[in-house]
């Protein structure tokens, strides 16, 4: 039986049918047989498999009538391999792509075959990549790259599988080049997620970077998910001090999601669609604001380490001027206009003044308040206490740069502030560990407050009192301090009589239990109190964290290399301070 142009007239219009049935029927699916419309069109592409062997045994295997034909029935084998694992069936679809492959692989010059290749190549990538194996799945991407690179150093003119079924004078001039490029556009997004399951981020950034590039040049996009990727791909130069790259990522986001506004939305008809558009629109824009956010966060906490540490390394040797500076190296979008008017809204350098810092802080806050628009405490509890936490690390970072001791009472008392809210809008039972990161940042805060308050005391005239007022404001933040740090304590089930660590507390957590045994210790031994028989239970309390964070230190040797300046203060102290109480218990007998 030979090929004519009404058979594969008959192939193409099936091949359309089935595919009819996945990208439009299956929307419409009930949730009882979720892959009904996947699994006619599988019965719909099996029997065109059926045609299309049974017309290749009667052919010429050289000849291109042939060539045609197998790379015909290698797409439908693709198409029913995609259906396989899209309905879980995994070990059943990698055959049937492995049985495309064989029929492509060994033509893989022709202009026919091109294409296909690549898609049966990405395909394998992502079912290995979906079963973990990560490696096999970057063999295959690599491969279909690789292909590509071939494709274009001979300048082959690929084609469709609508090509396929016309003649040569129906060909759809460039078509299957668009194609080819989209097909590589794929490769390289999916070698980027399976560089990140490796955990070679600056490979993965790399392919990211290109896919977005690429994306951006072919007129090939979705607004809303280019626009996140951007955002998302910022995330990864900014901790890197690449602040330039990543404020030009994020600023191409916004760009982006504003022209899905302007352009998009604008032309929407349906209201209900429209209506949609609208509310996925407010939701990305709150992520792309929070990670706008994030960037600020990092700029503020990156320049307070900064200037806080020494020009000098750990040995001693002055620090290279690379280690000091953000990275401004940047590889820009070719294509969005105006992008400058969004970068501009923040610095890409990090701060050195309070006027700096203040700046940046706005522009952070600005952002975070935007996100709260859409992330809500009644819809959406989780994130918006993210959102809060972050809206008290801004007000922490700035104190650090005011010289004002006030003004960083202040700004530490507004942090507080918006976590004391925080934790009143929370259940603890269903957002234990958001609450213990508010118990424990709350402990820190008030603790800060302390050390100002007390750092006034200091500079008292030998012959100025402190005001009972000031004496009083002392000891409720030890107080607000201690019971904070204590809660954080007894979400683990510590037991505040005898301090025992409970077993089932994983090392991951233990350096912030651990700490909080050394700032209850400090906290307890700050309070003032012309009462000796309360300075005696404030020194035994003391004595008793600083005791057991010394022992549980020692006793668990990875988490206590953490607490090196921390061990020596808190051995002296549990040398001291037995002399204190007895020194106190004396004075009470007289």
């Amino acid at each position: 039986m030979g090929v004519t142009k009404e058979s594969l007239s008959d192939i193409r219009e099936r091949y359309e049918k089935a595919h009819k049935k996945i990208d439009e029927d299956s929307r419409h699916d009930p949730p009882t047989e979720p892959f009904r419309s996947h699994y006619e069109a599988r019965d719909i592409l099996q029997s065109v498999q059926r045609n299309l062997k049974n017309l290749s045994e009667s052919l010429n295997e050289e000849s291109d009538t042939a060539l045609t034909v197998r790379c015909i029935l290698a797409n439908v084998l693709k198409d029913i391999g995609k259906i396989s694992i899209f309905t879980e069936e995994l070990s059943n679809g990698e055959l049937i792509l492995k049985e495309a492959l064989e029929l492509v692989q060994k033509d893989e010059e022709k202009s026919q075959v091109v294409n296909a290749y690549v898609e049966v190549l990405n395909q394998l990538g992502i079912l290995y990549c979906t079963r973990s194996s990560f490696e096999e799945s970057k063999k295959f991407l690599e491969q279909a790259g690789q292909v590509y690179e071939n494709a274009k150093r001979d300048e082959l003119e690929a084609l469709t599988i609508y090509d396929l079924f016309g003649t040569k004078d129906e060909i759809e001039k460039g078509k299957g080049m668009v194609l080819l490029e989209k097909n590589h556009t794929l490769t390289l997004y999916y070698l980027a997620q399976v560089y990140g399951y490796l955990e070679n981020l600056e490979k993965s950034a790399h392919f990211c970077h290109l896919t977005l590039k690429r994306q951006l040049d072919y007129k090939d996009f979705e607004h809303i998910d280019w626009a996140l990727n951007a955002a998302t791909l910022s995330q990864y130069y900014f901790p890197r001090n690449c602040l330039s790259q990543a404020r030009h990522l994020l600023a191409a986001a916004s760009y982006m999601l504003d022209r899905y506004e302007e352009e998009v939305i604008a032309n929407e008809t349906s209201a209900a669609i429209k209506a949609d558009m609208v509310e996925t629109h407010s939701h990305r824009s709150a992520d792309v604001a929070r990670c706008w956010a994030k960037y600020a966060i990092h700029i503020l906490a990156t320049s307070k380490e900064r200037l806080s540490r020494d020009d000098e390394d750990e040995d001693g040797k002055p620090r290279p001027a690379a280690d000091l500076s953000p990275n401004r190296e940047i590889n820009r979008f070719i294509g969005l206009e105006a992008l400058s008017v969004y970068e501009d809204q923040i610095t890409a350098e990090f701060c050195l003044t309070i006027d700096d810092a203040k700046l940046v802080m706005l522009k952070g806050l600005s952002w975070l308040n935007k996100a709260k628009e859409y992330y809500t405490k009644e819809t959406e509890a989780s994130q918006y206490a993210k959102i809060v936490q972050d809206i008290a690390s801004l007000y922490k970072h700035l104190a650090f740069f005011d010289d004002d001791e006030d003004n960083q009472c202040k700004l530490y008392k507004r942090c507080a502030d918006q976590l004391e809210d925080l934790s009143q809008v929370l259940n603890a039972t269903y957002y234990q560990a958001i609450c213990r990161e508010i118990w424990y940042e709350l402990g820190l805060t008030y603790s800060k407050i302390l050390d100002i308050k007390l750092s006034k005391l200091e500079t008292l005239a030998p012959n100025e009192r402190p005001t009972p007022h000031a004496l009083n404001k002392i000891n409720k933040l030890c107080e607000k301090s201690i019971a904070k740090f204590q809660t954080f304590l007894e979400s683990y089930k510590v037991p505040l009589d005898t301090l025992e660590i409970p077993a089932a507390i994983e090392n991951a957590e233990l350096q912030a239990v651990f700490f909080a045994y050394f700032h209850i210790g400090r906290l307890y031994y700050k309070i003032i109190t012309p009462d000796k028989r309360l300075q005696l239970a404030n020194t035994k309390n003391s004595f008793r964290f600083y005791h057991n964070f010394v022992k549980h230190c020692q006793s668990n040797e990875t988490v206590g290399a953490h607490f090196k300046a921390e061990m020596g203060v808190c051995k002296e102290m549990t040398k001291l301070l037995p002399l204190k109480i007895k020194k106190l218990m004396n004075e009470l007998d007289e």
